[in-house]
């Protein structure tokens, strides 16, 4: 009787309860969140930490609170408990561990962590229990994204404040004492550049990350590099996927086009596709990794595992952060060949895109052209692995004879081939080098910010205007020349819209990075120009290389290449339809005039 009378009171409030419950739960989240940060990020006496931990299991309470409500509204408790069974999986734990605590005083986890000879007081017990805790406060997050669609903001803005948000709270984080190695606040300008960097995937650093950084901020930078590496396709497909009410349907449709799908299911499955080739990428590109570095001399076989996934994900995400104080170029790592070719591989099919590697990847596309050889990959594929090889070639080709009697002086033809190599492939989108980039002469120099500022392949977690923009836009040019009004490519017809949007994209990253350098050039009077320009372009393009001058770089600078790094990783016309209004109607037109060109 009780049970029913209980029943009816909460399906009757049910929206009042709903309501409490929700501002209830942000509030937990938010506690959980700062309790979490304020236990990992500052030192602590061992009642502190006690406290923090009763307090932590304390807000399990809510989310049992909410669980328990939910099943009993849900018109179908059954489908419920299936549908989300992980949140179901872990409340019902910790229940478990509270009773046997509380009624038998044999409290489970603890006995399971005394099992595995783990102290329950320990941090490693506080990191299991509020893993736990955050992993709920995910799952909540996450089913709260169907409120999106009631932010008054363009997708294109809420995608650039999704980074905004990330940089400065990578940044927060990094200006804890407990995440470097001298136990003191990081100097917010040089965390907000790392955190930029790392978010943005580019790679240039205020300070070293193999020393400065101890395990804590390593695992922050490498999940930072991780969340910006993908965010810029997932949190558009996601977005895409649950602004179907939100958003008009031409908003749903540019995502849709940006993603290079037929149609939104294709935009939502490409989440999980993105997802697979990234584990699979970045699993195989690891062990390879562990498996190459031999001999050198980590502290332990945990390092070498961390170190071997470290450089993977940052090799596959573009982002060119490094481990070794002298990244690649460390002795004792610098000689090992075949693993630079591991990490250029990795890099590589990282900038070309998930939408083209899902094209020459998919199991039902290798299906359908061994059964139809003629079947040819699409023209977006084409165009980015083509170009890709073709600049990838050139740049090897021009960085060997400009540098053979220079950076690759003494080496043999194969360690100089490698290196040519892995350097072309290299500066394209990610900030790795084998070779001292202090020394580089200005040709080589000159051809490294061009390979730079075309970048990585649409779609991918490069930078740069993407070898689509570049190919479109010397497709243009060629086709004036010879006095053709249609511009094709693979016999398929480039639509205007297409020319006016890639030589947009060129004019307005060409025009930024000339008024960053200008800058660039006021705030550091005694740097030579093209060492400036070197670093502006690698900033714009989240390359991540640099010619030795970042750490020494003024504070007014920093903020240059800070903000050159996120607008490079958003994108120019995507920040620049975030900005503006548009048009109202432009169903009009002006007649036609003559002006004199060139």
């Amino acid at each position: 009787m009780v049970k029913d009378t209980v029943k009816h009171f909460i399906f009757e409030n049910r929206k009042l309860i709903q309501n409490i419950l929700r501002v209830l739960l942000v509030l937990v989240s938010i506690l959980v969140i700062g309790t979490t940060v304020y236990y990992h990020g500052f030192p602590h006496p061992q009642e502190t930490r006690d406290l923090l931990l009763t307090v932590n299991k304390l807000f399990f309470l809510v989310f049992i609170l909410n669980y328990t409500v939910k099943v009993i509204i849900a018109q179908q408790p059954k489908a419920f408990l299936r549908q989300t069974w992980l949140e179901a999986f872990l409340l019902m734990l910790v229940i478990y561990d509270g009773i046997s605590y509380y009624v038998f005083e044999f409290p489970i986890i603890n006995a399971l962590f005394s099992y595995l000879r783990i102290d329950p007081m320990s941090t490693k017990y506080a990191f299991f229990i509020q893993f736990f805790l955050i992993l709920l406060v995910i799952i909540e997050f996450i089913k709260s994204t169907r409120d999106f669609g009631k932010i008054p903001l363009k997708p294109g803005a809420l995608f650039v404040w999704s980074f905004v948000i990330l940089i400065l709270g990578g940044a927060g984080l990094l200006c804890l004492p407990s995440i470097n190695t001298t136990g003191t606040s990081m100097r917010f300008i040089d965390a907000l550049f790392t955190s930029a960097s790392a978010s943005c995937v580019t790679g240039l650093t205020v300070a070293d990350t193999a020393t400065y950084f101890n395990f804590k901020g390593q695992i922050l930078i490498l999940m930072l590099i991780q969340l910006g590496g993908l965010g810029i396709i997932t949190f558009a497909t996601y977005f895409a996927t649950f602004y179907k009410k939100g958003v008009g349907i031409k908003h749903q449709y540019a995502l849709q086009q940006m993603l290079d799908t037929d149609s939104l299911i294709g935009s939502y499955g490409l989440i999980r596709k993105i997802f697979v080739y990234t584990i699979a990428i970045e699993a195989i590109s690891a062990t390879c990794l562990y498996m190459l570095w031999n001999n050198y001399p980590f502290a332990s076989s945990g390092d070498k595992v961390f170190s071997s996934i470290f450089h993977a994900i940052s090799a596959f995400c573009n982002a060119g952060f490094s481990l070794f104080t002298n990244n690649l170029y460390e002795p004792g790592v610098s000689d090992k060949y075949i693993l630079h070719l591991v990490v250029a591989a990795t890099v590589f099919f990282g900038s070309l895109g998930f939408p083209a590697m899902r094209d020459m990847f998919e199991v039902d596309n290798l299906r359908k052209r061994l059964k139809m050889p003629w079947k040819k990959w699409k023209l977006s594929t084409q165009i980015a692995f083509y170009t890709s090889i073709a600049l990838v070639v050139f740049g090897a080709i021009c960085f060997y004879f400009l540098e053979k009697n220079n950076a690759i002086k003494g080496m043999e033809l194969f360690p100089a081939m490698v290196a040519s190599v892995f350097q072309s492939t290299i500066t394209r989108t990610a900030g790795f080098n084998t070779v001292d980039m202090s020394i580089l002469g200005t040709p080589i120099l000159i051809i490294f910010i061009f390979l730079m500022f075309v970048g990585a392949s649409s779609g991918s977690t490069g930078g740069g205007i993407k070898t689509s923009t570049f190919v479109v836009i010397f497709a243009s040019m060629w086709a004036t020349i010879r006095g053709k009004k249609m511009i094709t490519l693979g016999r398929r017809t480039i639509s205007h819209d297409l020319i006016y949007k890639a030589f947009a994209i060129f004019v307005f990253s060409a025009t930024y990075v000339f008024v960053c350098t200008f800058i660039l050039s006021i705030t550091e009077p005694g740097t030579p120009i093209i060492r400036l320009l070197f670093e502006e372009v690698s900033a714009f393009a989240t390359v991540g290389l640099s010619t030795g001058i970042t750490a020494s770089l003024s504070d007014a600078s920093k903020i240059v290449l800070i903000i050159s790094m996120f607008v490079g990783r958003v994108g120019i016309l995507t920040l620049a339809f975030a900005l503006s209004k548009e048009v109202e109607t432009n169903a009009f037109k002006y007649p036609n005039s003559h002006i004199m060109i060139g």
